[in-house]
């Protein structure tokens, strides 16, 4: 079974129903709810959605959403492995580079992000949702 990493844009994308990018996030969380792949995210995304939900909604939805997420993927730590890692690396951006090597240490297949370009030295697929539904039908 797949076992993939799905960042914070994804689950905004699916919670807050950002179209038209919601309508393959959704399907990506709802191949985690059948169980056909196994989905990942980092304590870090999980933080990050609390902040954001709360922050255009309410703590109830916030809190809501975090419980619906962590019923469906498995949320993996952020340890300072990652963080020496993430700062040694050439990512324009700290936080994806955390998220990149959660995944790369916890061996995951791939990592499905709306943001790929900030992903552009990887040593593992990063895929949109778009993209890697269009994986599955070939």
């Amino acid at each position: 079974m797949k076992k993939i990493f799905i960042d914070t844009d994804v689950f905004l994308d699916t919670i807050l129903d950002r179209k038209p990018y919601s309508d393959f996030s959704k399907k990506i969380v709802g191949l985690c709810e059948r169980n056909n792949i196994e989905g990942y995210t980092s304590a870090l995304v999980i933080a990050n959605i609390y902040y954001i939900i709360k922050r255009l909604a309410n703590k109830k939805k916030a809190m809501q959403a975090i419980a619906n997420i962590r019923s469906l993927i498995k949320v993996l730590s952020v340890t300072d492995k990652e963080i020496g890692e993430s700062i040694n690396a050439e990512f324009d951006d700290f936080e994806d580079g955390v998220q990149y090597f959660v995944a790369m240490n916890n061996k995951l297949n791939c990592f499905i992000t709306r943001n790929v370009k900030d992903y552009g030295k990887a040593s593992i697929g990063i895929l949109t949702p778009e993209e890697y539904l269009q994986t599955l039908a070939t």
